[in-house]
């Protein structure tokens, strides 16, 4: 105890710098200092390790169904544009006889026809896969067009799924680069391909935000609900 002299013996008050008894200096109390220690970082409320259960929500399958419905709507008016506007510009301009525009028209109605039809049976995928991302990587690619040549990067995301089977996700730039830039080497994800946006991370508090399944919005990992079409977010 810093009360206690040295030279006597005597118990003084606390506080006292000097003996009360022979008047020698008493020892300073000794000062403790103590580094504040930063409290663990806790993940955001709401968002835990896992996958979410929330597939299979009334309201999602919902939205999943009205997006096929205007998929479908859209293909119907889309595709035989091409062959309408070809057939109208030999008809107007004679510039292109009407047999060339039909051909014309009906070849891109075609390419219209393949876009929408892939874009379909994506939707009705149910083929889900578990994987990590093993690699990211990206290259330059380059293309002919008649007498012009572009460049373009190709983003490259690979990962192991569950069953030891290699998935190679690539994008072009220019185009939707979804993969590459929400998932990172390591993460554990999982892919459904019903979905507008279909990656979903096992641990979301790594993730940069959650994005609707339905309308592809990006929310904060927060939110429980997306902020434009309020559908449930894979939480």
């Amino acid at each position: 105890m810093s009360g206690v002299c040295s030279s006597c013996g005597t118990v003084n008050k606390d506080g006292a710098k000097f003996c009360e008894n022979c008047g020698a200096p008493l020892a300073a109390e000794p000062k403790v200092n103590t580094i504040p220690t930063a409290a663990p970082v806790a993940a955001p409320a709401g968002v835990e390790p896992g996958f979410s259960d929330r597939v299979n929500d009334p309201e999602i399958i919902a939205a999943v169904a009205k997006n096929r419905k205007a998929t479908k709507i859209f293909a119907v008016i889309l595709v035989p544009l091409p062959l309408i506007g070809f057939a109208l510009y030999s008809l107007i301009t004679q510039k292109m006889e009407i047999s060339k525009a039909l051909v014309a028209g009906a070849v891109v109605s075609l390419i219209f026809l393949l876009f929408a039809v892939r874009g379909f049976l994506k939707s009705r995928a149910t083929n889900s896969y578990e994987a990590v991302v093993t690699e990211q990587k990206t290259r330059e690619r380059t293309e002919r067009n008649q007498d012009h040549v572009s460049t373009y990067t190709e983003y490259i995301t690979v990962a192991e799924t569950s069953d030891g089977k290699k998935k190679r996700i690539v994008e072009r730039e220019g185009g939707l680069v979804t993969a590459y830039h929400y998932l990172n080497v390591g993460d554990r994800f999982k892919y459904h391909p019903q979905f507008n946006f279909p990656y979903e991370l096992y641990d979301k508090a790594k993730a940069p935000y959650i994005a609707c399944v339905s309308c592809g919005t990006h929310n904060p990992i927060e939110a429980d609900r997306c902020s434009k079409c309020n559908i449930p977010l894979l939480k």
